[in-house]
């Protein structure tokens, strides 16, 4: 009986199937240890494409780190584009649909830019090629069933944040922040030392001080902030007055739906008595009518808007310093 020989079928057919200078994209949402294992399998199996086959070079690797949510960000991709337009590369190998374009349109947008240049785009998981004649069709329909099963994915994944939001189970409200350090249980411990510089904060605001005396302050304590800086900022410090931490409650937010609009506000879940709290109910509150007596905005029924009388900061003369320091 006569040896059987087998030949494996070249599944890839191109336009033109001389010598290519052959580029990789490739691209993962994170810099998780599973993405970047996932980053790559999709490189080493690409590349392995490019070198089985003789008359194809590979003269570039591209490699995002970020979401396809939009092209901007994605500056691989946007490198790999220029490197086609200049005539770098003459075809793009990528894994599938779903690691190319953040949509549909976008996608065909940069098909389209790099066909008016001579350049092929080749898809290893669907078979398919920008070359074929009915190439637009198949990559709509394949493209909008991908982006349907990542919508779903994702909204499976809300669902379930928003449910453990809303029932107070959610991780959310354990974050720690300063002050606090994440307990061995999940939850918030007080850190004794940070949560006397907070405590001084709130009495320094009530006393009179501004934010920026409080600043001033606490750099001539030698009191570091937050993120272990010599100074403070304005912000850190306003926020800080504003954190509901620190008198017991922890507040979150749900996620947006993928079919939200964007300016859909999120819905916000406060949970009181969530943690010991750094500072009592009373100074709390107190801060909280003390920041809005000095604010230059005022709300009611009618809007928001500016104060027709505005708060005018008290000057206070440092004698022995000779210098001023504005109490707001």
């Amino acid at each position: 009986m006569p040896e059987k020989k087998v030949q494996r079928i070249e599944k890839i057919q191109f336009a033109n199937m001389g010598y290519k200078a052959v580029g990789i994209y490739a691209r993962v949402s994170t810099c998780l240890p599973s993405q970047l294992h996932s980053m790559a399998m999709q490189v080493s199996a690409l590349t392995h494409q490019v070198y089985r086959l003789p008359y194809w070079s590979l003269a570039d690797i591209y490699m995002d780190f970020a979401s396809g949510a939009g092209v901007d960000n994605r500056s691989e991709f946007q490198r790999m584009i220029e490197d086609c337009v200049n005539g770098k590369i003459k075809l793009v190998l990528t894994k599938s649909i779903s690691r190319f374009g953040r949509d549909t349109v976008d996608g065909l947008s940069a098909i389209r830019e790099l066909k008016a240049h001579g350049v092929e785009v080749y898809f290893d998981l669907e078979e398919l090629h920008s070359f074929q004649p009915d190439f637009e069709l198949q990559y709509s329909i394949r493209a909008a069933i991908a982006q349907g099963e990542r919508e779903d994915f994702h909204d499976s994944i809300v669902l379930a944040m928003n449910q453990r939001v809303t029932d107070g189970t959610s991780s959310i409200y354990s974050r720690p922040c300063y002050g606090y350090r994440k307990a061995e249980d999940g939850s918030l411990a007080i850190i004794p030392e940070e949560a006397e510089n907070v405590r001084l904060i709130f009495e320094l605001y009530l006393s009179g001080k501004s934010i920026v005396g409080i600043m001033r302050e606490l750099t001539q304590r030698n009191i570091l902030s937050p993120t272990g800086k010599a100074t403070w900022s304005r912000r850190a410090i306003d926020t800080l007055l504003s954190n509901e931490k620190y008198r017991g409650n922890s507040t979150a937010s749900t996620a947006r739906m993928s079919g939200d609009p964007r300016s859909k506000p999120r819905d916000r879940y406060l949970f009181q008595e969530h943690h010991e709290a750094i500072v009592d109910e009373k100074t709390f509150i107190a801060v909280a009518e003390e920041k809005k007596r000095r604010s230059n905005i005022e709300s009611d029924e009618n809007g928001i808007r500016r104060k027709r009388t505005r708060y005018v900061a008290k000057v206070q003369i440092d004698e022995q310093n000779d210098c001023k320091e504005v109490i707001e």
